[in-house]
């Protein structure tokens, strides 16, 4: 049991140092963020800065691996900001609609 809680810490470790990597190497804001703000609005969030870095990070990717890393780094970001789940994950879907 120990080892699975140490895999799922380590993992989480990689995911975090992937998405503070993506935020911080962040430039302003893009279509695709639009996109992804614009849904989050319609359905009556504010697009707070946090947010909006958050939609940045999962709509800029280089390749099919970093597009896995972006979208999830998106979707966990807006989940922690108080957007449900099911409006994170169609969010981050507008977010690489145009990539």
């Amino acid at each position: 049991m120990n080892g699975k809680i140490a895999s799922a810490v380590a993992s989480v470790g990689i995911f975090v140092a992937a998405a503070a990597t993506s935020v911080v190497t962040a430039t302003p804001a893009s279509a695709v963020t639009a996109d992804c703000v614009r849904y989050l609005q319609s359905k009556s969030y504010a697009p707070t800065n946090t947010r909006i870095d958050y939609c940045y990070t999962g709509g800029h990717f280089n390749g099919p691996a970093d597009k896995g890393i972006a979208y999830q780094a998106c979707r966990i970001g807006l989940e922690s900001t108080g957007v449900r789940h099911s409006h994170a994950i169609t969010a981050c879907e507008y977010a690489q609609t145009n990539q």
